[in-house]
């Protein structure tokens, strides 16, 4: 019997001895690899420069409770793959993609082929699908990196915060690495990736860089960015300020797009549903009598159709289909496509557009008020 209690306990304690065991050995495999947290990609003179963010996770090691330094380490090569050798070989330790959440790709790097970025990182293996991509506007990612961290900022920090605020915004980020897999093989839709500039000691994501054929041609201002995302149906808030000082949220919105082709002619009808609450009023009007709140239903539909008017009319200017409407268009007229797919690039400009809004504002009151929700409709 006390041996078969002996076993029965050393089979108990075995468990905990081996986590500890596997914890150690994790340990020791992490502190003999470099983890990029975030890499950025740069082109000049004909040559790529990667520069590796390392330990870029901010605050404290919590085992050690010492402070996690941020440190660059470039490599330079003809190549994205040439250039990350010449990384491995200056890293003081073995590096790894498998943890880099984040891929800064320079404005030169872009205008020169978003599509060989993308190629060399799909071939890696350990990179993640869902890493998400941004253009540093105007810069190479290098400096812009450098910058920050000479502002005192933490990179890595700076661009969880914008990823936390992509996912409260969007019901979905199409910046991962799969998306834009995807989206190259879509040749005759534009290939959009957010961009950034510096803002104080932080980073702004105002809008699109625009692709056509992997090259960057643009970018799109913050208003013509909300236009892209109310057509795409991605947008999960999005506040509007109206003149009369009144201050709503988008909570909820749903974008139905139809196409038809009458002749050579083009026509797409652009429906949004949306709902919104009144988060701000800085008037001592009434806003909530009927007259009233018409009137703003009116506005806010005005507010979303410039929006999305700026997208579509961008689009028309520059034949580019930023509003990735190909795929639609072929799949809603599968027979009538294969006339029309060979020229898609000029019949953009020719594109006939209708617009219908269905619109709800809500107000809400603070608890221990009437909680009663008033909702007022509005078609346009």
């Amino acid at each position: 019997m006390k041996r078969i209690v002996f076993f029965i306990g050393n089979f108990l304690i075995l468990p905990f001895l081996l986590s500890g065991c596997v914890r150690d050995m994790n340990r020791r495999e992490i502190d003999e690899i470099n983890l990029i947290r975030v890499l950025g990609i740069d082109f000049k003179q004909n040559e790529y420069t990667l520069s590796a963010l390392f330990n870029a996770t901010g605050g404290t090691d919590p085992e050690s409770g010492s402070a996690m330094e941020e440190e660059i380490t470039t490599g330079i090569g003809k190549t994205p793959y040439e250039a990350y050798e010449d990384l491995k070989r200056k890293a003081t330790k073995s590096i790894s993609l498998g943890h880099t959440g984040y891929f800064l790709i320079g404005d030169a790097a872009a205008k020169n082929g978003i599509d060989i970025c993308l190629d060399f990182l799909s071939r890696d293996e350990t990179v993640k699908m869902d890493a998400l991509f941004y253009i540093t506007k105007d810069s190479m990612a290098s400096d812009f990196m450098r910058k920050g961290i000479e502002n005192e900022q933490k990179i890595h920090e700076d661009l969880e915060a914008i990823r936390q605020k992509q996912e409260e915004m969007l019901t979905r980020n199409d910046n991962t690495l799969v998306n834009l897999l995807n989206e190259m093989k879509q040749t005759n839709s534009s290939i959009l990736v957010p961009f950034l500039i510096p803002e104080a000691a932080s980073f702004l994501t105002p809008g699109y860089a625009v692709f056509d054929k992997y090259k960057l041609k643009d970018y799109l201002d913050e208003e013509t960015s909300a236009g892209v995302n109310f057509v795409k149906d991605i947008v999960r808030n999005y506040p509007i300020y109206l003149e009369n000082q009144v201050g709503l949220m988008v909570s909820d919105s749903d974008t139905k797009l139809d196409s038809r082709l009458e002749g050579k002619q083009i026509k797409i009808t652009i429906k949004v549903d949306f709902e919104s609450m009144i988060r701000e009023v800085n008037t001592s009007d009434d806003i909530f009598t009927a007259d009233r709140m018409n009137e703003l239903t009116k506005a806010q539909n005005k507010y979303l159709y410039d929006r999305i008017n700026l997208a579509v009319n961008y689009s028309k200017a520059t034949g580019l289909d930023i509003l990735q409407l190909a795929r639609m268009v072929e799949k809603q007229n599968m027979r009538e496509w294969k006339k029309i797919e060979s020229d898609w690039a000029q019949r953009i400009s020719d594109i006939e557009y209708e617009y219908r809004f269905n619109s709800k504002i809500s107000k809400s009151f603070l608890l221990g008020w009437n909680s009663r929700i008033d909702l007022y409709e509005m078609r346009g």
